[in-house]
């Protein structure tokens, strides 16, 4: 199940998700209390573009795609471009809440999803979407059974774990373990997933047959994240933009209340910038290189990831297939 934002009033969404290239199985509109079927489920809607979620490229075939009516953000200033610190973001009305809640359950119902198979455009396509935003109501919608989420408590009891396990400050490398093995594809491009496995056995690592609840397995990675040696497995540019969905969809107060080092600009693809296309079908980001630094608590984001991955673990190290 994956969700977006149209980034266009609720006519000029219609138009576009029927008369152009992009199309969804459903619109939750702004106001009302219909949600309107684009396309049926058993068919393909081209709502993802170019994507990949646990190693699964072309998440349209696999997926249902679900439009929410709702500008996403705009830059202050009226700005055509800003920078990540200068977005300021648009809410989701309480009676739309509830109806993209009461649409999700449904679905839900009648597939049975995994938790960490409902994610949002963003988490499938880190390097050119932000869609559906910090704002969104993910919270909401796993405490109605849809999704995943983990509280303050399950994120409190990883963070004692790690600390309990782990020796040193929690490197990079072990950060982009835990990212890649909950569904972000963040290696470099010339390494395959075999290639990956292969390379973390020399850790004494296994992508197949270590449990994820075996902190202390991920020592020797740590040991060597923190060595400074160059990392041949993670590209750290994904890596970041992997952080920065991460942090939208499961900890999205961090990300609202921090201030990242430095970002490329945004593009604001509001329905007033561009009245013929669907803003999915463009790049969030202006220009075709990324780069967007962090210094995010390694440690808090460490523990998130684990809280998740050991509370539904069925689809951690498998595809979204069923």
């Amino acid at each position: 199940m994956v969700f977006h934002y149209t980034a266009q009033s609720y006519k000029k969404s219609l138009r576009s998700l029927t008369t152009g290239g992009n199309s969804s199985h459903w619109l939750v509109p702004e106001k009302g209390n219909t949600v309107y079927k684009i396309v049926s489920e058993d068919r393909r809607a081209q709502h993802a573009g170019t994507s990949l979620w646990k190693n699964r490229k072309n998440v349209n075939v696999i997926s249902i795609g679900i439009e929410v009516v709702n500008l996403g953000f705009k830059c202050k200033n009226n700005k055509k471009y800003c920078k990540q610190g200068e977005l300021d973001w648009i809410g989701f009305s309480e009676k739309q809440q509830k109806l993209i809640v009461s649409l999700a359950k449904d679905i839900q119902k009648r597939y049975n999803i995994d938790p960490l198979c409902v994610v949002g455009h963003s988490d499938i396509a880190v390097d050119r979407k932000l869609d559906p935003g910090p704002l969104f109501p993910w919270k909401m919608l796993a405490d109605n059974g849809v999704g995943a989420w983990a509280t303050d408590e399950e994120i409190q009891i990883q963070t004692e774990n790690i600390k309990k396990s782990l020796k040193g400050n929690i490197s990079p490398l072990l950060l982009q373990i835990r990212l890649f093995e909950f569904g972000y594809d963040i290696r470099l491009d010339k390494i395959s997933v075999k290639s990956l496995t292969k390379k973390l056995l020399k850790f004494e690592y296994n992508l197949n047959k270590t449990r994820i609840s075996d902190l202390e397995a991920l020592q020797l990675a740590n040991n060597f994240g923190n060595k400074g040696v160059k990392n041949d497995m993670f590209d750290i540019k994904k890596t970041n933009l992997a952080i920065h969905s991460f942090l939208m969809h499961y900890l999205p107060s961090e990300y609202l209340n921090h201030r990242v080092k430095e970002s490329n600009s945004i593009a604001d693809n509001r329905s007033k910038r561009d009245t013929k296309n669907s803003p999915d079908s463009k790049s969030d980001f202006k220009g075709s290189v990324i780069n967007l630094e962090t210094d995010f608590d390694n440690l808090k984001i460490l523990a998130a990831l684990q809280a998740l991955l050991v509370k539904f673990p069925n689809k951690v190290r498998t595809g979204c297939n069923y």
